[in-house]
């Protein structure tokens, strides 16, 4: 490449970064740098819990072209063509397909795009989005353009990867393991991930459900397994086609010696909950509730109940539950933080 383009390249890739903020503006100022005929870009990715494209960033293109290169453009012959490719796509490689089709003679040429360039985005051999790119006259674009969107690929598509989270990586470290929670669906493990094996109990699922429904970014608890009791954090990604639940977990080693029935009454007075209302809540007598307050009070070396609380919270040493109960979800997160990471 030639050492303008070599310099947009490493432009690109510095604003794709690596934490979820991107700076697209950035990346389409290198682009035109690189290829200064591109009059409008698009960036797609794949959304696998609604399977289909989703605009992820975009410039230059009215709404309807913009909802018909996502959504249209893939079931058109052209579009197979260019999922079947290895090398990003140029419009005249298949011309008597492409600008014979509705797509060209309705949507493109009538608003002035007379070229275009296209790639495939893959990662680890995953279709997980797609980069357009048109120009207003013909033959805008090269060998040496398409050589450059081949460069620039891997790191746009490691962008759109649905199956990265990146805030994820910034903030746990590799004994965690995480998943993406689909209703309905099998659990989608994270790249550069193990799956987490809470993301198989339907409870956690139900837990998700009801969690993505709330104003709260994160929630940390404790979770029974198979084998012992597992660290869990839910969290509340809003990034277009990576939005969703993911659930993290790893082993709790119980340092404390907590026991689950201190669990639950540690998740009561996070909730808010008086002595007597925990009492009737897991019924039992109200001085037992106390009695568990004492040992929670000592083994978190606590002096008050809210000290008790706010160690609880920041260590999730409370036991969620999607409605009722002393882990009642809506009451156990009130005030939490609403975006994640807080």
């Amino acid at each position: 490449m030639e050492p303008s383009s070599v310099a947009a390249a490493v432009r690109i890739g510095y604003a794709m970064g690596t934490a979820a903020e991107v700076e697209w503006e950035e990346m389409f100022a290198a682009l035109a740098d690189a290829i200064p005929e591109i009059c409008a870009v698009q960036v797609t990715g794949w959304d696998p819990i609604a399977r289909r494209f989703v605009v992820v960033a975009e410039r230059g293109y009215r709404r309807s072209i913009s909802q018909d290169l996502a959504e249209g453009l893939p079931r058109t012959r052209w579009g197979v063509q260019l999922f079947a490719s290895r090398k990003p796509l140029l419009m005249d490689d298949m011309p008597q397909h492409f600008r014979a089709s509705p797509h060209y003679r309705e949507m493109l040429r009538p608003a002035g795009f007379e070229d275009g360039l296209s790639a495939t985005l893959r990662a680890d051999g995953r279709r997980v989005g797609m980069l357009h790119l048109n120009a207003p006259v013909r033959r805008a674009f090269d060998e040496e353009a398409r050589e450059f969107v081949a460069q620039v690929g891997p790191a746009l598509a490691r962008r759109v990867d649905p199956l990265r989270c990146p805030p994820l990586d910034a903030w746990f470290g590799p004994e965690w393991t995480a998943s993406r929670i689909v209703p309905g669906g099998e659990p989608l493990a994270l790249t550069g991930r193990h799956p987490s094996p809470l993301a198989d109990d339907p409870r956690i699922v139900e837990l998700a459900v009801a969690f993505r429904r709330l104003s709260v970014g994160s929630l940390a608890f404790l979770w029974p397994g198979d084998i012992g009791w597992h660290r869990a954090m839910l969290l509340h990604i809003v990034d277009t086609n990576r939005t969703g639940v993911v659930v993290a977990s790893t082993p709790f080693a119980n340092e404390l010696g907590l026991t689950g029935r201190e669990v639950e009454v540690a998740t009561g007075i996070v909730a808010g909950l008086s002595n007597q209302a925990i009492a009737d809540e897991l019924v039992v007598s109200r001085r037992t509730v106390e009695t568990y307050v004492e040992r929670l009070l000592s083994k978190l070396d606590c002096s008050s109940r809210g000290e008790a609380a706010g160690v609880a919270v920041r260590a999730g040493l409370v036991r969620p539950s999607p409605g009722g109960g002393v882990g009642d979800l809506p009451r156990l997160t009130r005030g939490a933080h609403t975006t994640w990471p807080p």
